[in-house]
């Protein structure tokens, strides 16, 4: 939660400096004897003339300071000094000028002597109930007097505490300088402190005379300021699902990419680990509104809309990350945001001396379940001993078993002769057996093997570095940051470095122009060849990795098909670059009668270089391309985005307005080229330097430009700080759609009900806060190519009775009626605090509902074309989603809070082509809209709906005759048969059987403080109820006998799995393919960091203001019944990461 701040008048002497920085709300204890002494004091007796014109309070604050002695001191987390106000007065007293100015906005004053303290009408009331109920303790008998101070956490007294022995109404406040004095029962046990907008503490008298008191800030934010489209509001003031996500919490941990932030602690937001060393990954918000088009959010940056690729955004320079998720909330960006919006707002300079910081961890990463990979000698032997057994060849068990292990009752006689010419070697002779290569015979024999896994899976090292300073003056503010990371990943040759850098100024230029600049550069190296996991689990371990002369040996055992999984790491040149600039520059005008105006111009543009050249010395340099093969691709991105923003914001009584009008104009071009060459002369000694030299060249280019621009209009109206309404509609048009549609219009609605800000709420209740939102919104989505609305032309060859000929023909059918996919939202809320705010919880229903929908559908080849881009049917889409932020524990020394999310979501193909007919579809004809079975979409089913065949079990020993019927054997797969027909056929027998999205999404971040100095975090991740496909347990290829990349317990004679089946199970008796699923649902401890605060140690270090170290580990432990790599990668082993780092600030 960020720091709340107390105003005042820079005239304050210094004692009520120290007194009133830290006041969160008005004293009890002046409150209690306010009205007896403002009678004779200056603000009786003091007139006041004033005339200000559509101001805002502070600016209205500041004009009755210059011209009297009155000093204003409030939290502007509280007091919303934003509003703006119109007053006429003359003669009149403070009093009346203080009624007329806050007449009809929550704000309640009271007045000592000069001070003028501000705050929320409720706490008044909450404060005066508690005054009234402390009992007066005088001399009574029986008592001890005790003492102590209350501070903030700052240091700071805090004036105006209660301190009550609990379970008692004796009790007293704190003083001006913090410091009370009570007298309590002998047997009193503990001690209660509270003050509003602070966190309650009870602490144990344990016969003690003094105490020292630290407060904490409130867990609750709910006047925290949220970003939202084209501007900021209060929490409080939210119509729409809006959560902030405070980048705070994730300074100690090793982050390559702001996606990493959000994932479990935002509800209804999913984005997938990645288990590569970029840490780039997908984004989804409130599950998929669209079948082919993009599911991925908007990206906002610093207010603007932000193109670029997110990985340049540098996590250690982010303050908030704000997610739009309802339509209301995200519908003034129209055509982009039918898949939600996430703000980013980065760092900015305060008025101050120059400050630096420095960050820098170091880590390293281990693959999490290595030895799934591949086994070791001994379980590689045993594993293909039982392949060859359930082969049910004509030879005997004991045919494959060791000589040095056979069955009992078999003798070293019998086993030789069941070979017709044994090999004089038993040891050979059982190596033949096996099918062994003669260079895995070598090995054997010599001893020699290979962990394949510490080959292709070594340790990567991380390294993060991270420095900025900022400041700034009355007129100008500057921050600017530099990082560089440099991550190796889990994959021998995965790698990942990045440079970027930030630059946020702001100036002043008079009281109404301000002018800015936000720069930001990126440059990443992703220059990597992986190892391949596929050839490292058809490896044998008895292997030889690199040949006598340090090379890399082609065929690590001798079997010309199974390739070095190094190959490529060691044989390939890459070379892939990127950079990426993005700028806004803008300026701000105030303008009279409550209006501003603000231009900003965003241009951004990008280049990637990506550069390969494969050496005779591999696969696609020597046999697909001979004597070497260099591709060269340059991309360049230009892009433009101009915003002309004016606003009003104006107050009438109990009547607010804030008016915001955009017009937008965007332009994006891209250019593509590649150049290729393959059999480089004579000798590819330049690498992809040398492309020139190769005899096959061939050029391709593509490019390509779309233009946009939009007009939007957002009201907010508020009646008497209750009443929230918000309007929105947004004029979108895009150059990709066809001539008949090229503009869409997107309208949005919310209201929201302060209930607890009626006369008729009881705060006393459990529920001390509540606020009901309702919205409404529609959202589009442009995410198609640039000229899909036009017909392509494809390149053919064709014989003129001579020659071969280059030809073009259509292929693609043009669509003028190509039109925009629309998202149609309903979002539900309530907002709550519960039990004197020690919980916050937000609980939102929402339903969705997209029609239109953009996707490429094939033609008949009657028509001459292949495909057109259209729009047909309709995706629906609800969930459910529950915050609850919650204060634990809070005592003195020890702090404890948590934040738990939960969503849910569920969507099915409500309309698809509109195809209507009888079809057949799980045994039976069916008649009724006709499913897309090539894609598996069904209209009324979800779209990750799994259909394929139900397994339920495997065919045992007994059941031959059975198993027959299908074709099958004992240890194969057996699945339910739909129609009766001794035959598994797809239509007729594939059902549905589950999900590939989680049903169910939690996560559960906890923060923890001891003693002060220390801090902890320990963040928990859930999800559950869905399936995933387990390749592994299929052998349907020509090398399913050396497969090895796998460690489940497989069907055998002896382990009579129902689950797993043989090795070399028969597939092709099922019609349509068949594939296992398994569960992935998980439990993971995802994340924990600890932290020491070096405040004590270095408070005699000149200029060093703070000093962090600090520990963190990643992805710990995962609690699963998948029984592949992760439950969450699928078929990627996931990095355990641990890192140590220090944090200081000059």
């Amino acid at each position: 939660m960020k720091k709340k701040s107390i105003c005042y008048s820079s005239r304050v002497r210094k004692r009520f400096i120290v007194i009133f920085r830290t006041m969160k709300l008005l004293s009890i204890l002046i409150f209690a004897g306010s009205m007896a002494v403002t009678a004779s004091t200056y603000s009786q007796v003091t007139k006041i003339d004033l005339r200000v014109e559509n101001a805002t309070l502070t600016e209205i604050f500041e004009a009755i300071e210059k011209n009297s002695e009155f000093i204003f001191v409030y939290n502007a987390n509280v007091v919303n000094t934003h509003v703006k106000k119109s007053i006429s007065v003359k003669n009149e007293n403070i009093e009346k000028v203080l009624d007329i100015l806050f007449r009809g906005i929550d704000v309640a004053y009271r007045i000592d002597d000069r001070q003028v303290f501000l705050y929320k009408r409720e706490d008044l009331k909450r404060m005066g109930r508690i005054e009234t109920n402390i009992e007066d303790t005088g001399d009574q008998p029986g008592r001890i007097e005790i003492t102590g101070m209350v501070k903030d956490a700052g240091g700071l007294p805090l004036p105006g505490v209660s301190v009550i022995v609990k379970g008692t109404t004796i009790g007293t406040v704190t003083n001006a300088d913090g410091e009370f004095s009570l007298r309590i029962p002998a047997d009193a046990k503990t001690l209660q402190f509270s003050f509003v907008g602070m966190q309650a503490q009870e602490i144990p008298v344990e016969g003690k005379n003094t105490f020292s008191v630290v407060m904490q800030e409130s867990v609750v934010g709910i006047e925290e300021v949220v970003a939202v489209g084209y501007g900021t509001m209060k929490k409080s003031d939210l119509t729409g699902s809006v959560t902030q996500v405070d980048a705070e919490m994730y300074k100690r941990q090793p982050l390559t990419q702001v996606t990493e932030m959000l994932t479990g602690t935002v509800a209804g937001f999913r984005s997938t680990q990645s288990t590569a060393a970029s840490g780039g990954s997908s984004m989804m918000v409130r599950g998929p509104n669209s079948i082919n088009a993009s599911n991925t959010p908007l990206v906002v940056l610093d207010g603007v809309i932000y193109n670029g690729d997110i990985s340049d955004i540098n996590p250690a320079d982010i303050v908030t990350i704000d997610v739009l998720k309802d339509a209301s909330s995200a519908a003034v960006f129209g055509a982009k945001a039918a898949a939600g919006v996430i703000l980013i707002t980065t760092s900015k300079g305060d008025k101050g001396s120059p400050s630096i910081n420095v960050s820098m961890k170091l880590g390293v990463s281990e693959a999490r379940n290595k030895d799934f990979l591949v086994r070791d000698e001994n379980n590689f032997m045993e594993y293909r001993k039982n392949f060859f057994r359930t082969l049910y060849g004509t030879q005997p068990d004991y045919y494959w078993f060791s000589p040095n292990d056979l069955p009992e009752g078999v003798s070293l006689e019998q086993w030789r002769s069941a070979s017709s010419n044994p090999n004089p070697d038993d040891t050979r002779e059982w190596l033949a057996r096996m099918n062994f290569f003669p260079g895995e015979v070598q090995n054997y024999l010599d001893g020699n093997s290979v962990y394949w896994a510490n080959e292709v899976m070594p340790k990567g090292i991380r390294k993060d570095f991270d420095v900025s300073v900022s400041g700034g003056t009355e007129n100008a503010t500057y921050y600017w940051s530099i990082g560089y990371i440099d991550n190796e990943g889990i994959i021998k040759g995965d790698k990942f470095s990045a440079l970027r850098s930030r630059l946020n100024n702001e100036y002043k230029i008079n009281e109404w122009l301000k002018v800015g600049v936000n720069l930001q550069y990126a440059f990443r190296d992703e220059s990597t060849v992986t190892a391949n996991l596929g050839e490292a689990g058809v490896q044998s371990p008895y292997s030889k990795v690199f040949n006598d002369d340090g090379t890399v040996n082609w065929y690590p055992y001798g079997y010309e098909v199974s390739r070095n999984p190094l190959l490529n790491t060691y044989g390939q040149d890459r070379l892939r670059k990127v950079q990426g600039l993005f700028a806004v520059l803008y300026s701000e005008l105030t303008l009279p009668y409550g209006f501003s105006y603000r231009f900003s111009y965003q241009p951004n543009v990008q280049n990637i270089k990506d550069y390969n050249y494969w050496s005779p010395d591999t696969y696609v340099g020597s046999v697909s391309y001979a004597n070497g093969r260099i591709e060269r691709t340059d991309y360049s991105n230009y892009e433009w985005m101009i915003d002309n923003l004016i606003k009003w914001n104006k107050t009438f009584d109990k009547h607010s307005f804030d008016l915001t009008l955009l017009f937008n104009a965007e332009m994006n071009s891209d250019w593509e080229s590649m150049m290729a060459n393959s059999n480089i002369q004579p000798e590819p000694v330049l690498g992809y330097h040398g492309i020139q030299f190769g005899i096959y060249p061939a050029v391709e280019s593509d490019d390509s430009k779309v233009t946009g621009d939009a007009l939007m209009a957002r009201l907010n109206y508020t009646l008497n700080e209750k009443y929230l309404f918000t309007g929105s509609i947004r004029r979108d048009g895009y150059s990709a759609f066809g001539q008949k549609y090229p503009r869409a219009t997107f309208p949005a609605a919310a209201f929201a009900w302060q209930i607890s800000r009626e006369n008729f709420f009881n705060e006393d209740w459990f529920i001390n806060r509540a606020k009901l939102r309702i919205s409404w919104g529609r959202n589009g989505n442009r995410s198609i190519g640039a000229y899909s609305a036009l017909s392509a032309l494809s390149l053919n060859q064709y014989y003129d009775g001579s020659l071969v000929q280059m030809g073009v023909n259509t292929s693609r059918l043009a669509n003028n009626n190509l039109r925009w996919e629309e998202t149609e939202s309903l979002n539900i809320g309530i907002d709550m605090g519960l039990f004197d705010n020690r919980f916050d919880l937000s609980l939102d229903v929402y339903s969705m509902s997209t029609t239109d929908l953009l996707v490429e559908r094939s033609l008949p080849k009657i028509t001459g074309f292949e495909n057109i881009t259209t729009n047909i049917g309709q995706l629906e889409n609800k969930g459910f989603e529950l915050t609850l932020v919650s204060k634990n524990i809070n005592t003195s020394n020890f702090t404890w809070k948590s934040i738990f999310t939960y969503a849910m979501n569920r969507n099915k193909v409500a309309e698809l082509f509109g195809d209507k007919g009888e079809y057949v579809l799980e045994g039976k004809t069916q008649e009724g809209e006709m499913p897309d079975i090539t894609n598996k979409w069904f209209p009324g089913k979800a779209l990750d709906v799994i259909w394929d065949y139900d397994i339920i079990g495997i065919w045992q020993l007994g059941e031959e005759e059975e198993a027959s019927k299908y074709n099958l054997k004992p240890g194969d797969f057996k699945a339910k048969n739909l129609d009766d027909v001794e035959k598994y056929e797809a239509l007729q027998d594939k059902t549905f059987i589950g999900y590939k999205e989680p049903r169910h999404s939690m996560g559960l971040m906890n923060e923890f403080t001891l003693f002060k100095n220390i801090s902890a975090s320990v963040f928990l991740r859930a999800d559950l109820g869905h399936l995933r496909e387990f390749a592994y347990s299929v052998r349907g290829w020509s090398m399913f006998d050396r497969q090895n990349s796998n460690n489940y317990p497989y069907w055998t004679f002896e382990n009579k799995s129902n689950e797993y089946p043989r090795l070399n199970n028969n597939l092709a008796s099922f019609g349509g393919g068949i594939m296992p699923y398994k569960p992935t649902s998980f439990f993971r401890v995802q994340d924990i960091s600890v932290s020491y605060n070096l405040v004590n140690t270095i408070s005699k270090i000149k200029y060093l203001k703070s000093c962090d170290i600090f520990l963190s580990a990643r992805n710990i432990l995962t609690i699963t019944n998948w029984p592949g790599w992760d439950p969450e990668s699928g078929n990627d082993p996931m990095p355990r990461i641990y890192s140590v780092g220090i944090n200081f600030t000059l």
